[in-house]
């Protein structure tokens, strides 16, 4: 049976950004979706396997960073490896950003960054969807962005 959820695709691919613990991490999502206009809501789905999970819930904050079509190679890369295990930004080239409303890092090459504190927590099966009330948005430039298709990610 094929995945119920590529049934869905194309769905952006985000880079989730967190930081907690004098350390920053970055992961790529496409569980990430609105939720309200008044207030302004995003939910996003993070598996508590995710070293980003733990950075979000200790701090209370996240940052969604709308990557472009010219990051694609470094979304799939940094996607296969933890934070855990690395430093992705210094492993990336990828230049953190300080937010204006949050304590999580923004990524500055990203078209867009959407910053988060976290309003409500909803357990979901294997996932956990974190809800962010918007405090901040930082619009840098357009572009295409990035979308998952199934196993794949393309720029539309």
């Amino acid at each position: 049976m094929e995945k119920p959820w590529h049934m869905l695709t194309p769905m952006r691919v985000i880079l989730v950004s967190a930081s907690s613990g004098g350390k920053d991490n970055f992961m790529p999502a496409s569980w990430c979706f609105p939720l309200s206009f008044d207030p302004p809501l995003f939910g996003v789905a993070i598996s508590p396997k995710r070293f980003t999970f733990g950075m979000v819930r200790e701090s209370g904050e996240f940052v969604l960073n709308v990557p472009g079509a010219e990051l694609k190679e470094k979304v799939e890369k940094y996607g296969r490896h933890s934070g855990r295990d690395c430093d992705k930004f210094a492993e990336s080239g990828l230049t953190r950003e300080k937010s204006e409303k949050v304590g999580a890092v923004s990524i500055k090459e990203c078209l867009a960054s959407i910053e988060c504190k976290v309003v409500g927590e909803h357990e979901a099966g294997d996932h956990v969807v974190f809800v962010g009330r918007v405090q901040n948005i930082r619009e840098r430039k357009n572009g295409k962005g990035l979308y998952q298709t199934g196993s794949a990610i393309v720029g539309l």
